[in-house]
This record gives structure tokens, sequence and C-alpha cells, in this order.
């Protein structure tokens, strides 16, 4: 009778977990899988195998790009506020087409960039200059 009540309790604690189709969340990259309140986080210069990369994140932006709040709009416009403290807003356009992204707004230009990260809250660009070299972005979901 034991067992049987434990077999019980463990079939029902199990169903309880299951999640419904409703609830998955969709990480896709797409328009419709970014689009959010971002801030960039981290820009990292990388090089070469064999050479470190360097967080260039204080050098490339200042601390008010830092502040900055990118709206990616479902309708894919873009709109750019910082804090308060500093001055710059704007407004713009941004896409995602096979993987890559383009933005243009906000003091930040990106052009068919490819998406290198997308795990529903960070978003990666890696914008290479070739022979290994580039920058790698990372936006943060406000």
């Amino acid at each position: 009778m034991k067992k049987i009540l434990v077999g019980i309790l463990v079939l029902a604690a199990g169903a309880s977990c299951k999640k419904s189709h409703d609830d998955v969340i969709s990480c896709d990259v797409s328009v419709a899988g970014i689009a959010a309140n971002y801030k960039i986080t981290k820009v990292v210069a990388y090089f070469p195998s064999g050479l470190p990369d360097q967080d260039m994140t204080t050098t490339y932006l200042t601390d008010c790009e830092r502040s900055g709040v990118y709206q990616l709009k479902s309708d894919k416009s873009l709109v750019y506020n910082e804090d308060a403290a500093c001055s710059t807003t704007g407004s713009g356009n941004w896409d995602v087409v096979n993987g890559k992204l383009s933005m243009s707004g906000g003091g930040q230009t990106f052009s068919d960039v490819p998406v290198t990260g997308w795990d529903c809250g960070t978003l990666t660009l890696s914008e290479d200059f070739g022979s290994g070299t580039g920058y790698r972005f990372s936006f943060t979901k406000q």
C-alpha cells in the first residue's frame, strides 16, 4: 500500500510540473522574438586566436551611452533615450533578416551584423572586420 501511495504522489508531482505549450518562450532571431527594450552592457574587441579579448565598454561608450535604452519595437521602429542627466534621444529603424541585424538610430549604426547570441535576455552582435578581429556588442533586455 505504501508503494502505491508513493507512486501516486510521484505521478501527481510530475503532472503538476508540466508546462502548457503557451508557457514556452520564443527565442527566435526575428523581429517578433527580439522586440523589447535594451541597454548596451558590454563591448568586447576580439582578435585572432591566441590573443585575449579586450573589454572596451568604458572606452567605446560614454556614461550617457551606457545609460541609454534602445526600444526595439515590433513595427521595426527604434526609439532611444538616455538618463535625464544626459541629452541624447533619437529614433530610427531596425530589422532582422536571415540572422543579421540592422539598426540606425540612437548613435549606433549596424548594417547586417550577425546575431551571434540570443537567449531571450541578452542579444549579442558580432561585427567582424576580417582576419578574426572585430567587436562583440551585448545588449541586455530591460
